[in-house]
């Protein structure tokens, strides 16, 4: 795959016109933007639809009749979100190349038009645009590791993701049970949310059966443990199953034989991380008779191991943003940050522009989830330009 270094692209690309770099299907620009904005139509809506799929499973309950409607508005205003961005992307990169000399910059071709175009962040309410960007740090963390190990200053290996993630989950675990304590809880988009800290008081209890007061749960341990382990297990299950089974659905029989053992790693992770978290829990609890929000350290500690059975990049780095997300959120609300500062949306737009630069600049790199987005956003669009891009460079090589 051809690396774009700045050097080369300006050899290469800097005066090209606007239909051999950005838009190969058409020969002028407003024909250009017209077609890519239905191509993003179709894709975005589709894309979301995915999105929203999976975190409806995630939540783990059916939605009553006004939490559907309401999850079908916000899906339609991520549907304009994404549309937008996309979209976008030909105009301003277009427009760009008139205000420069009418030439592609290596730093105004991608890199700026998709950091301005960020602001459709905009069109999903605030609460949405935490997750969105704590998405999308996470990417970035991801871009630069693959950099890193691209470059031999890095090397990755399963368990040492493994140890990054059971060190995040102990961090993590515990800043999400203190603030279960606040009176505005920070937005967080992850596989379960643990129960507040118990003020209950009770005598010490061996084993697992019964329940103790201390134990932030109602009912039986074994059964809050139990339940959670094959409520997530299902879950990832079905996440998976999903991923296979929806490209190839206009085969059904291709679909069911493509199924194979290994999809079920995805749950195994789910339910052993839940499961492991509210065994240690419930045993900390009922040893000493009181519930603490320490006791999220050695949980979440031990719960991440189960990642190994579904090792991730993406996933490994996830604790961290999350973690610097509930800080950052405990910034806002003690007036360490102040609140009429669009920090949100700027770090958006930044991490915006820098993925979608390195989709086009630095492929081998990309984090897979924004290769893939721009594919279903834009409706192959994206495919297209890309394409067009390396054929450019590699006939300067």
């Amino acid at each position: 795959m051809v690396e774009a270094s700045k050097f080369w692209f300006e050899k290469a690309c800097s005066h090209a016109p606007c239909n051999t770099l950005i838009h190969p299907w058409t020969s002028t620009c407003k024909d250009a933007t017209a077609t890519m904005l239905l191509s993003c139509i179709k894709g975005s809506y589709k894309f979301y639809a995915m999105v929203y799929l999976i975190q409806i499973l995630m939540k783990g309950k059916k939605l009553g009749k006004e939490e559907m409607i309401e999850q079908f508005k916000l899906y339609l205003k991520s549907g304009i979100f994404g549309l937008t961005v996309g979209s976008s992307f030909v105009t301003l990169n277009c427009i760009f190349r008139a205000l420069f000399f009418s030439r592609f910059n290596y730093y105004t071709t991608v890199l700026l038009p998709c950091t301005v175009s960020g602001l459709a962040v905009y069109f999903e309410p605030p609460y949405r645009r935490v997750m969105v960007v704590n998405l999308f740090v996470n990417l970035v963390f991801e871009y630069w590791v693959r950099t890193l190990e691209m470059k031999g200053w890095l090397r990755r290996t399963p368990g040492k993701e493994t140890l990054i993630f059971m060190l995040g989950s102990a961090v993590f675990f515990y800043l999400m049970r203190k603030d279960r304590e606040n009176r505005k809880r920070t937005p967080l988009f992850w596989f379960f949310t643990p129960p507040r800290v118990s003020k209950e008081v009770g005598e010490p209890i061996k084993g697992i059966s019964g329940r103790s007061p201390a134990c932030p749960h109602k009912g039986n341990c074994s059964n809050y443990i139990l339940r959670g382990t094959i409520q997530l297990f299902g879950v990832g299950c079905a996440m998976t199953m999903l991923r296979t089974i929806i490209p190839r659905i206009l085969t059904p029989t291709k679909a069911l034989k493509s199924l194979r053992l290994s999809h079920l790693k995805l749950g195994l992770f789910f339910g052993g991380y839940i499961g492991i978290y509210r065994l240690v829990v419930c045993l900390l609890c009922r040893a000493y008779g009181k519930d603490n929000a320490l006791y999220a350290i050695p949980a979440g500690f031990l719960a991440g191991a189960a990642f190994r059975a579904s090792p991730s990049l993406p996933i490994s780095l996830a604790p961290l943003t999350s973690t610097l997300q509930i800080l950052g959120s405990w910034g806002y609300q003690k007036g360490m940050i102040p609140e009429q500062w669009p920090l949100v949306e700027l770090l958006y737009c930044v991490c915006q522009g820098l993925l979608f630069h390195a989709r086009v600049m630095h492929e081998d790199v990309c984090p897979r989830y924004i290769i893939n987005l721009m594919t279903t956003v834009t409706s192959t669009k994206a495919d297209q330009i890309q394409a067009a891009f390396i054929q450019r460079m590699l006939r300067s090589l």
